[in-house]
């Protein structure tokens, strides 16, 4: 019986039982403990209009490549 159970654990946490490199990286994660769960519920699309206001907030200040350039 205590085989058997060890079997069971074993196939249910060890990442090497996993069927592909994607799920053996899940596994690995969820067993650290850093495995982010499903969002239960997923934000909606912003407006056209806040994406309008956002581009235009985006497109003033200072440029990236000035900020490089100046070795900021």
């Amino acid at each position: 019986m205590n085989e058997f159970v060890t079997l069971v654990l074993d196939a249910a946490t060890d990442p090497t039982n996993a069927s592909s490199e994607s799920q053996r990286i899940r596994e690995r994660l969820e067993l650290a403990g850093l495995l982010a769960g499903a969002a239960a519920h997923r934000a909606s699309r912003p407006s056209r209009a806040a994406v309008t206001r956002a581009t235009r907030r985006a497109a003033t200040g200072v440029q990236l490549s000035d900020l490089v350039s100046e070795g900021r």
